[in-house]
């Protein structure tokens, strides 16, 4: 029968001396992962799926950056080579999409931390943009500097765009500076192979609309907030940012301006749409909340 040549077939294949294996981890790589999860999460409303963001988040925070330097590669329970741009601004990016699925200040926390690392390895004032090595990486010929997104986004397309939607959040103006000089420098490569430079074109449209800044502010497990929620990410609503908090405490909101002075609407769960940090006037109800989004 078939199913006994196939166990013939496997029998015979064990004898043969096994294909390596390629079973590291990689920062880059996850903190694409991380992104797709968080925002899975939301849209398809799956536990599931957060459960594994919040872990691979976890994950990537304490064994990938052992001595607070982010590291390449993760294999047999060790963390080795420093990480490259991409890795930085992959797994910022990550971070950022969590903190937006769960509004729990770590995370966004962490994505700064590791933005303004970013800064500091990487960016070089005298290009006007990221290397792709830091500066505390062994001396090389050349210091490489991909432009290209292709197979998965360059480094520097993800750093811009990552810094973009942190000046919205923190409201820090230098991040929106140094995300902006990159894209006006390869104004030409978007212009001229526009299919190698998407994430580029997506960081430039998100950084010449007037992005909406989208607060909600409630308990999670609220089923009002679950509808507010709903609004924003059961449909796409292109180039905003969410912040959100389940009530505003003293201490929790430094450094997020859209949740100064947010608080729930006579004790409901409150969504505040504002452009330039200047709000529509706040919604409890789905539907409205929908009008004000524009969808």
């Amino acid at each position: 029968t078939v199913e006994s040549t196939k166990d013939l077939l496997r029998l015979a294949r064990e004898q043969r001396i096994h294909p390596m294996r390629d079973d590291k981890v990689l920062s880059s790589w996850n903190g694409l992962m991380l992104r797709a999860f968080a925002e899975a999460a939301q849209v398809f409303d799956r536990k599931d799926y957060l459960e594994a963001a919040i872990k691979n988040a976890e994950f990537l925070t304490s064994h990938m950056a052992p001595e607070g330097r982010l590291l390449r590669t993760y294999r047999n329970g060790e963390a080795k080579l420093l990480a490259y741009l991409e890795d930085y601004a992959f797994v910022a990016d990550g971070l950022l999409a969590l903190y937006q699925a769960t509004f729990q200040p770590r995370w966004l926390e962490e994505a700064v931390k590791l933005a303004d690392s970013m800064i500091d390895l990487f960016w070089d004032d005298g290009v006007g943009g990221f290397y792709d090595t830091g500066r505390d990486h062994e001396d090389l010929v050349v210091r490489p500097r991909d432009n290209f997104d292709n197979a998965q986004p360059c480094g520097g397309s993800v750093a811009s765009e990552v810094l973009l939607r942190l000046a919205v959040i923190t409201g820090k103006e230098e991040y929106a500076t140094k995300a902006a000089i990159p894209l006006r420098a390869l104004s030409q490569l978007m212009s001229r192979s526009p299919m190698g430079a998407g994430q580029w074109l997506g960081a430039l449209d998100f950084y010449l609309s007037q992005p909406k800044e989208i607060a909600i502010i409630g308990p999670r497990t609220n089923p009002a907030t679950v509808e507010l929620l709903d609004a924003v990410f059961g449909r796409f609503v292109p180039n905003k940012v969410v912040v959100g908090a389940e009530s505003p405490q003293p201490g929790a909101l430094d450094g997020n301006p859209l949740l100064e002075a947010r608080d729930m609407s006579g004790g409901k769960p409150t969504a505040y749409v504002c452009q330039n940090y200047v709000c529509q006037l706040p919604v409890t109800d789905a539907k409205a909340l929908e009008e004000q989004l524009g969808v």
